[in-house]
């Protein structure tokens, strides 16, 4: 009960500030803006390339593909 009525006291004072300060909240928000868009930008462009498929190719200190099985029975 006690957590509602902070919630309620909480919401009428955090309206009355964005009513009060609108022009605050205006700033705020065009501040914001810019900095959201380039973050969704930047996962859809990863998103983008994970959907291609292109996987970079590692490889180790020797030369071989971390993934090639034969390639420590080789060295032997």
């Amino acid at each position: 009960m006690l957590s509602i009525v902070f919630g309620l006291i909480a919401m009428c004072l955090g309206l009355w500030g964005m009513v009060t300060y609108w022009w605050y909240v205006v700033d705020v928000f065009l501040a914001l803006l810019p900095v959201a868009l380039l973050f969704g930008g930047f996962v859809a462009l990863v998103a983008g390339i994970r959907n291609t498929g292109l996987k970079a190719k590692v490889k180790n200190f020797n030369g071989k593909m971390p993934h090639d099985e034969t390639a420590g029975e080789r060295d032997r």
